[in-house]
């Protein structure tokens, strides 16, 4: 039997059953409920692929989700180390809504690390509701985060034409071959490595289909400075380039004490001495993953 962090490795993403406890999920969809009442009609519209792109620094309660105990154990089965936090997102797709496009979330593909077994950032995706594909469940391509796909070279992928679905025949929504549903059951968490490529079936339901998605960085001390610095500007809202006006958001350094003070070890520490590593979100397959 493979280990979850041989599946990570292997194949980009595994799954650890029912890892999450009841109270902190029925707490986590009461948040995420609250959260949704209070969209606006423009961004259901500029994220209708995603459903909803909500940053989680807004509801200081989702820090009990982020410094989540399971969450730790699961890091410590997977042999993390020095895991920390950069952002977390509320990704909820309404009924009868399309599917989310192809792509993967890596943003240092100038950087040699990222053709190396060594994984920079995970996500860890716990979706509110059982799922399936008529619901909206995640696909992936497996093995995409170390070999080269067609996908890769798509530069559409995370742009406003694309969440806004102004094309919907684009092939960027469309199954493929190769894809394999990755359906889970309430309080399953997956991991999967940043590189992956991945997206959702649409929503064929008559019900809203919600997912959280945390972004972590395992051995965060043994990545480059610039690395480093780049998370951290992640972690400030600062320069990113899906959210240019997300130095207006709110962040984690902002929250009540009572609910910063017990995750503070799992936020990045910044490099003085090192200028953050510039966006690069387009893979060079000439160099090989060692």
């Amino acid at each position: 039997m493979k280990t979850k962090l041989s599946q990570l490795n292997e194949k980009g993403y595994c799954v650890f059953d029912q890892a999450l406890e009841k109270k902190v999920l029925e707490k986590i969809k009461r948040v995420s409920r609250q959260a949704l009442e209070e969209l606006t009609i423009e961004h259901r519209k500029n994220n209708k692929s995603q459903g909803s792109l909500i940053l989680i620094a807004d509801y200081p309660d989702f820090g009990m989700l982020i410094g989540n105990e399971k969450l730790k154990e699961i890091f410590r089965i997977l042999g993390f180390d020095d895991t920390r936090f950069s952002s977390g997102y509320i990704i909820s797709k309404p009924n009868n809504s399309p599917a989310l496009f192809w792509h993967q979330d890596w943003w240092g593909w100038d950087h040699p690390l990222s053709y190396t077994v060594q994984i920079a950032q995970v996500f860890v995706m716990i979706y509110l509701q059982d799922t399936h594909p008529q619901n909206g469940c995640l696909r992936v391509i497996p093995r995409s985060h170390r070999s080269y796909h067609p996908l890769h070279l798509n530069q559409k992928a995370h742009t406003e034409s694309v969440s806004r679905v102004e094309d919907p025949n684009d092939s960027i929504y469309n199954s493929l071959s190769e894809e394999v549903p990755v359906p889970v059951k309430c309080g399953d968490v997956i991991v999967g490595d940043a590189r992956l490529i991945h997206g959702s079936f649409p929503n064929q339901s008559e019900d809203e289909r919600t997912l959280i998605t945390l972004w972590y960085h395992p051995h965060y001390n043994m990545l480059p400075g610039a690395m480093q610095s780049r998370i951290c500007e992640i972690f400030h809202r600062k320069g990113v380039d899906t959210d240019p006006d997300g130095e207006e958001s709110m962040t984690l350094l902002k929250w009540p004490e009572r609910f910063r003070q017990p995750i503070e070890a799992l936020f990045p520490s910044c490099p003085e001495d090192s200028e953050p590593y510039p966006w690069c979100r387009i893979p060079s397959w000439s160099q090989s993953i060692k």
